[in-house]
């Protein structure tokens, strides 16, 4: 995105002295207490040479007053990821330059590393470029304010501020750019829940081409009528089904606002729904995403093609986790009225004991109509406090105990879920966007969605 320069008028407060006025000045009142021990001759001399150095700092802050506003703009991507730098690249005509210049660019003040304010040294080419990075530390829409310049007068003696019109505002993605690399493995995916992968049925699946008879095609593959025409066996190939729907249920409440690393566990839940997405487009499926006990919540239908990603990044970039309370019998029949096509349901939380009967109501209702599969997500150090022997310390075997207990707890939550007929994973944040996909994956090539 570029901001194009406009000329702008400078402000009353637009001028500040630079050093050498002030050297000046304070020579001035250095020979002021001179005075006091020098002949009177020299006090029309002092005077003299003050009321001249008066005039010409105030022609010279004239002069200063009525150069223009440089030629300049700013380039920058038409979007940005968060946590990650990106070149924003400022360009001046170098006819409007003076010898050097001080640059400050009015970005979002979420970095304080950018380098910025910066001198600017007039280049021989026709546009003379100065290029900083900036880094978004949250999603959501971020405002780039004016570029300001701060031109040194003639004689040197004030510093004029100039501004060019540049303002903008740049969307702040997730980083789905790393979650893109993220390695996709069905074969291994039962491991995650204990479910067993079944083989490839022939009910089911849509029916792809017909293609000599290979060793080990069960008789059911056969084409008996192809077979007959061409006097060879022929078999049948099919493919997974496509057309199929993956519906995202994002919890907005305040249990996934807590800090994970540099991001908070909402972002790392809105990565793994955002890759899980882009994975079932890539498959031909659609994908849509709901969000629930959000300040706002939104639901978006489900759309396919490789272009339904900027369609699911543009209505889900700026969300975040409000205070609310998580209600999932509410999220679910919300979800129900919106779509009872069957589809498989992901639901991405942070689960907690007392939400039992409002889960096993919410799962209820979902399986009537689809697969429902729920995401819990684990927190780093819980994970690294159950691997943890248990020393001599008092107060770290209390910790230890009570975490267990909770881990205990947490298992009987995901076993009555699983009775009630939800497929229920568990796993850290960093790690929750392969094994959603490894699990879709693997559900997609056994036939059941």
């Amino acid at each position: 995105m570029t901001g194009n320069a406009r000329r702008r008028t400078p402000d009353a407060g637009s001028l500040k002295p630079a050093p050498r006025l002030l050297a000046i000045v304070a020579l001035w009142a250095l020979l002021a207490v001179a005075l006091f021990w020098l002949p009177a001759g020299f006090v029309v001399v002092w005077w003299a040479l003050g009321a001249l150095t008066l005039v010409i700092a105030l022609l010279d802050q004239w002069h200063a007053r009525r150069l223009p506003a440089p030629q300049a703009q700013r380039e920058l991507p038409t979007a940005l990821s968060v946590q990650q730098p990106h070149p924003v690249r400022v360009r001046v005509s170098s006819a409007s330059l003076p010898e050097t210049v001080e640059l400050a660019d009015q970005h979002p003040g979420d970095d304080p590393h950018t380098g910025l304010p910066a001198t600017l040294t007039r280049a021989e080419a026709e546009l003379t470029e100065l290029t900083y990075h900036y880094r978004p530390s949250r999603r959501g829409p971020v405002q780039f304010g004016d570029l300001v310049f701060w031109f040194p007068s003639r004689l040197m003696l004030w510093q004029v501020r100039k501004v060019c019109d540049a303002a903008c505002t740049v969307p702040v993605y997730p980083d789905f750019s790393r979650l893109s690399h993220s390695g996709l493995d069905a074969n291994h995916a039962h491991l995650l829940t204990g479910t067993r992968l079944q083989p490839r049925r022939g009910e089911g699946m849509e029916f792809h081409q017909l293609r000599e008879y290979h060793p080990g095609d069960s008789l059911r593959q056969i084409d008996w009528k192809a077979t007959a025409r061409r006097r060879s066996l022929i078999s049948r190939e099919y493919q997974d089904e496509q057309n199929q729907q993956v519906l995202v249920m994002l919890d907005g409440g305040r249990r996934l606002g807590m800090p994970v690393g540099s991001l908070t566990g909402f972002d790392h839940a809105l990565n793994a729904a955002l890759l899980l997405a882009w994975s079932a487009l890539k498959q031909k499926d659609k994908a849509g995403a709901m969000l629930f006990s959000g300040d706002q919540p939104r639901w978006l239908p489900p759309v396919q093609g490789q272009q339904g990603i900027n369609h699911l990044l543009n209505g889900l970039y700026d969300l975040h986790p409000s205070q609310h309370a998580s209600d999932f019998s509410l999220a679910a029949r919300q979800l129900v009225r919106r779509s009872r096509r069957r589809a498989l349901v992901v639901l991405v939380t942070r689960l907690q004991q007392e939400d039992l009967d409002d889960l096993m109501s919410a799962v209820s209702l979902l399986r009537r109509h689809h697969l429902v599969l729920i995401a819990d997500m684990l927190l780093p150090e819980q994970e690294q406090l159950s691997r943890q022997p248990v020393g001599n310390d008092f107060d770290q075997a209390l910790q230890v105990c009570a975490d267990a207990q909770e881990q205990q707890a947490r298992h009987d939550l995901h076993t009555r879920l699983r009775h009630a007929g939800a497929l229920v994973t568990a796993t850290t944040p960093q790690q929750m966007p392969a094994q959603l996909n490894n699990l879709y994956l693997m559900l997609k090539r056994s036939g059941r969605l």
